[in-house]
């Protein structure tokens, strides 16, 4: 395509924008509204997965001792715990330990906790942590083999990152089917919107054809209005998360307690979205050009 050429193309494109305003905006907004899912389904995803990933460099297996057990069992099912095979390191929380941390995990309100110290309800216990998540279920089936040696209870927080990877799942699946209904809703408005611009330009189509222009120049500045359509859709909803994404961080960190998990940067999702947005709506625009092209202008 020469610079002649282009900038034809371009001026026409944007001569047909600002022509079919209604239908623009209609494009335009309906993209972006896809668009805007698709981002929020991202930082979801994202963010749960850095969750996950956080969690699971985390997890630990907590071995309840029974109250029964006397010192020297206590040594002797650490022994125990310490040959279970993917076992990488062993910790001993006494009670007192335990009701320290209690205290500091409830700050202003430890005072509740005064009461405690002559009659301690809180057990001792083993802080386990593995080499592999992968060998979590054989490491607490292993461990069930040492209740007769003074383990009380076993726990882990495994069934907790198996349901926020059920919820990811879930989340994905709907926002998909979602997505799908609007990317294919875009494409209609924009196949409308082209379609618009091919009714009210066919005398000069036919007159440019008459005198001998090719196919491909003819298309060229429907294909570039789409793509114009395309690039609105997907810098409204770039601009919407790049304002309202650190905001909503802050405010789910301050109102659900998460512990020490952290969530993905800005700079991080936007890096990443930015031009998957833009794809996405540069595809969807020319998609919706060259079928309105194909079907309504026979060229």
């Amino acid at each position: 395509m020469s610079f002649r050429n282009a900038r034809y193309a371009v001026e026409e494109a944007i001569r047909s924008i600002a022509k079919n305003q209604l239908m623009t905006a209609a494009s335009v907004i309906t993209l972006a509204a896809c668009l805007f899912i698709v981002s929020v389904t991202y930082c979801l995803a994202a963010n749960i997965d850095y969750m996950l990933t956080q969690m699971e460099s985390a997890m630990s297996i907590t071995v309840y001792v029974s109250q029964e057990c006397a010192p020297e069992q206590v040594e002797s099912l650490r022994k125990k715990i310490e040959s279970v095979p993917h076992v990488t390191g062993v910790t001993y929380v006494s009670s007192e330990e335990a009701l320290d941390k209690f205290r500091e995990d409830l700050g202003d309100q430890s005072h509740i906790l005064s009461g405690l110290d002559n009659d301690n309800p809180l057990p001792r216990s083993f802080v386990l942590e593995l080499d592999s998540i992968d060998y979590w279920d054989y490491a607490v089936s292993e461990l069930s083999l040492l209740r007769d040696y003074g383990i009380d209870e076993v726990k882990h927080g495994k069934d907790a990152v198996n349901a926020l990877v059920t919820v990811n799942n879930v989340l994905r699946a709907i926002c998909l089917v979602i997505i799908a209904g609007l990317a294919i809703i875009s494409i209609v408005i924009i196949f409308n919107t082209i379609r618009i611009a091919v009714n009210t330009r066919k005398t000069e189509i036919n007159i440019m054809k008459y005198i001998g222009a090719t196919d491909s120049f003819i298309r060229q500045p429907f294909i570039i209005e789409g793509m114009i359509l395309g690039l609105l859709g997907a810098i409204l909803p770039t601009s919407l998360i790049y304002a309202i994404y650190s905001p909503a961080i802050s405010l789910i960190q301050s109102s659900v307690p998460l512990m020490d998990i952290d969530f993905r940067a800005r700079s991080y999702v936007l890096a990443a979205l930015l031009p998957l947005l833009m794809i996405m709506g540069v595809a969807m625009g020319v998609l919706g050009s060259i079928a309105s092209i194909r079907r309504h202008l026979n060229v």
